[in-house]
């Protein structure tokens, strides 16, 4: 009888583990920049670095957006963390410069203009853009 059940366990185990979908990486201009957001909604910087465009300023800027979310209160951490992204618009300005005005259901009537550029065969952030319109 032990042995049966160790049988079925390991079988459900298995077919288990067959069933989990490797978590598909961004392509579109949507799917990165909704990316890039998430991780910084969630704290999660490490992840939003994987959609920066590399360059010093692109860097300089997430490194000070990084301090200033550390420096929040654990509850307002949170409140970003469950929020919803909103795109309000998707306005491509060429055919490797998109640009994305989004919100976000804690802070909704913060809208903010994010440019994603096609670089090497991907879509990129550009926080230059971000915060220089400001």
């Amino acid at each position: 009888m032990i042995q049966k059940l160790t049988c079925f366990l390991a079988l459900c185990i298995a077919i288990c583990s067959c069933n989990t979908a490797a978590k598909k990486a961004p392509v579109t201009d949507i799917e990165v920049a909704t990316a890039f957001i998430r991780g910084a909604l969630d704290n999660d910087f490490k992840t939003a670095r994987l959609y920066l465009l590399k360059d010093e300023t692109n860097q300089q800027f997430l490194e000070t957006f990084e301090r200033q979310h550390h420096s929040m209160s654990n509850d307002e951490l949170e409140k970003y963390k469950s929020a919803d992204i909103v795109i309000n618009e998707i306005k491509p300005e060429s055919d490797s410069v998109h640009l994305i005005n989004y919100s976000n259901t804690y802070k909704k009537a913060e809208k903010t203009n994010l440019k994603l550029v096609w670089v090497n065969g991907q879509w990129l952030v550009d926080l230059k853009y971000t915060f220089e319109k400001q």
